[in-house]
């Protein structure tokens, strides 16, 4: 995006900077014909349209990619939740727990985190609890379906971390910046 963004500046002065120095030296003294203003206009627009339309399609598709995804950690959760449910009482009511503490963490930490651009930690703390009371089950018939539960909720939850990540870059001057 920042290559874009550098080529979309740059070309305009560079055509001007062509026209200004190059364009007297190629034409000959008596033809007095030189580019105007207003033909560089046209084709500025067009190109900050095109711009625009596409920091709108990649920040539309960042959305889309993460709302799915956050939508498949809830699934993958409700999943891991409901197969605890054949784990022995101790076991499945801590996992079930972590879960719903889990997701208060990612709704209530993590996404205002993610509008910064950043995570946050609080959701790995019940991750972590998922795995020690996992340790509990090994060898059970319980533990090789939770396993795979809790990696598809893992999996499903690294993508909306990608996606906020900044993808088109904030304004650079300083009296661009919100107050």
């Amino acid at each position: 995006m920042l290559l874009v963004t550098a080529v979309a500046v740059a070309a305009p002065l560079a055509g001007l900077a062509a026209n200004r120095w190059l364009r007297p030296r190629l034409l000959n003294e008596d033809d007095d014909t030189g580019m105007a203003v207003k033909d560089l206009v046209g084709p500025l627009l067009t190109l900050t349209v095109l711009l625009l339309a596409f920091v709108l399609v990649t920040a539309n598709g960042s959305y889309g990619k993460a709302e799915v995804s956050s939508r498949g950690e809830a699934r993958a959760l409700d999943q891991l939740v409901e197969t605890a449910e054949y784990a022995p009482a101790a076991q499945r009511a801590r996992i079930q727990a972590d879960a719903v503490c889990h997701a208060r963490a990612v709704r209530t930490q993590e996404w205002p985190a993610m509008a910064d651009g950043k995570g946050s930690p609080a959701p790995s703390v019940w991750s972590t609890d998922f795995r020690a009371a996992f340790r509990d089950l090994q060898g059970q018939p319980a533990f090789g379906m939770l396993v795979a539960a809790d990696n598809k909720r893992s999996d499903e939850r690294e993508e909306p971390l990608t996606q906020a990540t900044v993808s088109i870059p904030p304004p650079s001057c300083g009296s661009c910046s919100p107050p």
